[in-house]
């Protein structure tokens, strides 16, 4: 399996972190840009702000005393500005969005809670890229944001049922936002590109595609064996010159077995912990890695930068999305297609873009040799996330094991293992 995932982080590594300069079409700001992705807008009730205690400075702040805010996609931000109690900014379409708010000097208030979600997932829009969603009048409960407007099953289309799947990792976001200083110099790291994101890769084996008219078989998903490693992708800004890379923790339950797994540096960093155990003997491959509890890690940059992070432990299964594989041959038995299926573990079908962006394809033989790659060849919403057509059939007489993997809109990656 490590080979599998070396090549996913390198797949990886096209993505990185961007800043957008523009304050979004703040009627106030007229120099801001206004026909950039999705427009948010939102106002702020001053009477109605409810006290909060600020996570980093310990200082009690209320929404009135917010002046920005920082809209992020996990790969992209905007810093917008409040003016006269207002603002307006863009997100791109496609993306899981959250929403911080902070004081003048940066530091956090809170973060946006709409419809039990801390995030907007903006894929399936009632108006496309045209989309505008007034969350009109804000207020605060504690740290979470809470708008006059909520505009899922409005402006956002989606269901009950996605809404469901997407609170139970909802969390995930809210783990993000009191990670937004975690070199605690009371500036958001992203704003210096010195930004770290945690996730998780996970690797299932869940079953035999299906071929023509053969249908895929699944494994019952409580059996199915999952490996775990966490993933710490760092922005450019951050000094990673010593190579040097060590996690601990969590706090109040440290573990004793974290190794460090693999790291790249390019123009960002991107490096892997796992925890390992012995297999059972009928497992799939030769060792487990085991999960990561959810708590507050350090991680270690050249032996002396530390940096403290909440991490949530999204659960395989809680946020599963099997992409279900049949292959389609031609009159000589090669490959010419694979059709994609999307299903949760109790058998639903969902839209897959509410909950990923991208899907892409790798085929081994028995010897972990490719028969096909197609890490960098991605089926996204654009492209659609029903059929991958190959540009030249393929020879599948060795076809061992296929691994089908993509990005869930919070960042965390799984591999789908058919063999």
């Amino acid at each position: 399996m490590k080979n599998v995932i070396v090549l996913v982080i390198i797949s990886l590594l096209v993505f990185s972190c961007k800043k957008n300069n523009n304050d979004q079409g703040n009627p106030d700001n007229p120099n801001g840009n206004q026909n950039q992705g999705i427009v948010i807008k939102g106002k702020i009730a001053v009477t109605a702000a409810v006290s909060s205690n600020n996570l980093k400075s310990g200082s009690t702040l209320t929404l009135a005393d917010a002046k920005k805010v920082l809209i992020y996609s996990g790969a992209s931000y905007t810093l917008v500005d409040i003016v006269n109690g207002s603002f307006t900014g863009g997100a791109e379409s496609g993306s899981a969005t959250a929403l911080v708010f902070l004081d003048a000097n940066n530091k956090y208030i809170g973060n946006l809670f709409a419809g039990g979600l801390y995030v907007l997932p903006l894929d399936s829009l009632k108006n496309g890229k045209n989309t505008t969603i007034d969350l009109t009048t804000l207020t605060l409960s504690g740290t979470s944001v809470i708008p006059a407007h909520n505009p899922l099953g409005d402006e956002i289309v989606i269901t009950a049922a996605e809404i469901n799947c997407l609170k139970a990792v909802s969390g995930y976001y809210e783990s993000l936002s009191k990670n937004i200083d975690a070199n605690n110099d009371g500036v958001p790291d992203i704003i210096a590109n010195k930004q770290i994101n945690i996730y998780t890769m996970f690797a299932i084996c869940v079953g035999k595609w299906g071929i023509n008219s053969t249908l895929p078989t699944i494994r019952n998903i409580d059996n199915c064996y999952i490996n775990y490693t966490l993933h710490f992708r760092g922005g450019n800004g951050l000094d990673v010159s010593g190579r040097s890379f060590a996690l601990s923790g969590p706090e109040g339950g440290a573990y004793s077995d974290i190794e460090l797994h693999d790291f790249i540096i390019n123009d960002t960093f991107l490096a892997t912990f796992k925890r390992v155990t012995p297999a059972p003997v009928d497992a799939p491959w030769g060792s487990t890695f085991l999960p990561f509890k959810a708590g507050t890690y350090t991680l270690t940059l050249n032996g002396s930068q530390t940096y403290t992070l909440t991490y949530s432990n999204i659960g395989a299964k809680s946020n599963l999305l099997l992409v279900i594989p049949t292959i389609h041959t031609n009159s000589d038995g090669k490959m010419t297609s694979v059709s994609f299926d999307y299903k949760l573990p109790n058998g639903s079908t969902v839209n897959p873009s509410t909950i990923l962006t991208d899907v892409s394809m790798q085929l081994f033989d028995s010897n972990r040799a490719y028969v096909f790659d197609g890490s960098r060849d991605r089926l996204t919403s654009k492209t659609g996330y029903g059929t991958y057509t190959f540009k030249t059939p393929v020879d599948i007489s060795t076809l061992w094991q296929m691994d089908i993997f993509y990005n869930d809109i919070l960042g965390n990656q799984y591999d789908i293992i058919w063999n």
